[in-house]
């Protein structure tokens, strides 16, 4: 290899003198032998103020439990994956969201019944604007809010959104909408359209406490803090390293789950928003939601069949206290908290667990 290498100019210079000394040749061969140069790398995307996009933390596969579920455990039928939880004591009824399926299954509480009923849309997450309704649902594949009537779910309202609406949350008489590959937050009052918030790449979790509105953008780890009458952005602060939703802990402080960090994280969303405090959990924590009389979060560990329980301090820092075993793959959960009873989603095996806030170890 070393002699082939060093003969290379001799063939060029006789090459030259081929061609009247030109050159040309020699300076072709010359070109043809050098290394390339080195590609630049291409700059990482970024998103607001400059923050690296990773995309969204998904919850993780989860092992079959070895623990038996904490409470009693429902049946749902093949297939439903519920995604989506929502108790209503009011109607005695729990609503699931059957994963990319126009359809909720529904738990009658007080006679064990479950059926599955057909609903404008497919939806992740669907929340109650009232313990009365309507029942909040973002129908991910028709690009479309619907408000539901409880029992009935008649649609209420419909509200075009941007690609993919993944929650939403009311403040008075405006709705706001994470349109998750809309890029933006979706500002309705009376059902049309007042603004798109560009800030947040890819909108997931949302809620709202105080005039205030807190999103979490999944693709850049930050929570977004916006007025919620004037819709002006009060803040942009980071979420760990891959969060995913938001709850509300009262006092306008707000909880959000690092699925990434494998940690709860405490905001202060009065005056001049500001983290609180942060906790390590067991296990990747996919969705969240708080008893904000009790200052307690809970947090369901998607990969490892479990739900934390937290306490918050009155200076807003976290502390898990407890967890409970559950069914397989908890994706998401919902809290009666008058009867202190916690409604868990099992996503593998299309379960619904009913398990008191008792049961905690």
């Amino acid at each position: 290899m070393v002699a082939h290498t060093s003969s290379t100019p001799g063939i060029a210079r006789r090459a030259a003198l081929l061609l009247g000394g030109t050159g040309v040749l020699a300076t072709t061969l010359a070109a043809c032998t050098a290394t390339p140069p080195a590609k630049k790398p291409s700059p990482a995307r970024t998103g607001y103020g400059g923050r690296p996009i990773t995309g969204a933390a998904e919850p993780g596969s989860a092992p079959i439990p070895t623990r038996t579920p904490a409470g009693r455990v429902v049946a749902l039928p093949a297939g439903t994956r519920p995604w989506g939880v929502a108790v209503a004591p009011f109607v005695g009824r729990v609503y699931l969201a059957a994963r990319h399926q126009d359809a909720f299954v529904v738990v009658h509480l007080r006679t064990n019944a479950v059926q599955k009923v057909a609903v404008p849309g497919s939806a992740r997450m669907i929340d109650l604007v009232s313990t009365t309704g309507p029942l909040l649902l973002p129908a991910e594949d028709k690009a479309t809010l619907y408000e539901l009537a409880l029992p009935s779910l008649d649609v209420v309202r419909s509200s075009a959104t941007k690609r993919q609406p993944h929650q939403a949350v009311v403040v008075g008489d405006t709705t706001f909408v994470a349109q998750e590959y809309g890029h933006a937050v979706r500002v309705l009052r009376d059902g049309r359209r007042v603004a798109d918030l560009p800030e947040p790449v890819q909108p997931g979790g949302i809620t709202a406490t105080d005039g205030r509105v807190a999103v979490v953008d999944v693709a850049t780890a930050t929570l977004f803090v916006y007025d919620a009458t004037t819709l002006r952005l009060l803040a942009a602060l980071p979420a760990g390293e891959g969060p995913s939703h938001v709850t509300l802990i009262g006092d306008a402080r707000v909880a959000v789950c690092d699925v990434r960090g494998n940690a709860v994280l405490t905001y202060d969303l009065a005056g001049a928003p500001r983290r609180l405090g942060r906790a390590a959990v067991p296990g990747r924590a996919f969705w969240i939601l708080a008893d904000p009389e009790a200052r307690t979060i809970y947090a369901a560990l998607a990969n490892t069949n479990r739900i934390v329980r937290l306490s918050v301090d009155r200076n807003g820092h976290p502390t898990v206290t407890g967890t409970l075993p559950t069914v397989q793959q908890p994706i998401s959960m919902d809290l009666d908290a008058a009867s202190g009873t916690l409604y868990i989603g099992g996503y593998a095996a299309s379960q619904l667990q009913i398990a008191p806030v008792s049961a905690f170890a």
